[in-house]
C-alpha cells in the first residue's frame, strides 16, 4: 500500500514540476525559434573550442606524461566547455 501511494505521490509531484517548467518556459520565450537557434548555435561553438582544447591537452598530456595531469587536463577541459557555451550564449544573443 506504502509502495503504491509513493508511486502516485511521486508521480504527482513530477508533473506538477513538469507543468510549473513550461508554464515559465513559456513565459520566458524558451521554446521558440530563436531560443533554440541561439542555444543549438553556443553548443556548436562550445563543443568546436572543447575539441581544440581537448586536443592540445592529448598532445601535452603524451610529451609529459603523468596521472595527475591527466586528471587536471581532462578537469580544465570541461571548465573551457562550460565557460566557452556561456561566452557564445552571450555573444549569440546580442548577435541575433
Amino acid at each position: 500500500m506504502e509502495t503504491i501511494a509513493g508511486f502516485f505521490t511521486g508521480g504527482g509531484v513530477s508533473l506538477l514540476l513538469l507543468y510549473l517548467y513550461f508554464r515559465k518556459g513559456k513565459k520566458d520565450r524558451r521554446f521558440d525559434e530563436r531560443y533554440q537557434q541561439v542555444h543549438s548555435l553556443a553548443r556548436n561553438v562550445s563543443w568546436s573550442v572543447t575539441l581544440v582544447v581537448l586536443t592540445a591537452m592529448w598532445i601535452t598530456l603524451l610529451l609529459l606524461d603523468g596521472p595527475k595531469l591527466a586528471f587536471y587536463l581532462v578537469l580544465s577541459a570541461y571548465g573551457v566547455l562550460l565557460v566557452s557555451y556561456l561566452i557564445s550564449v552571450f555573444f549569440l544573443n546580442r548577435r541575433l
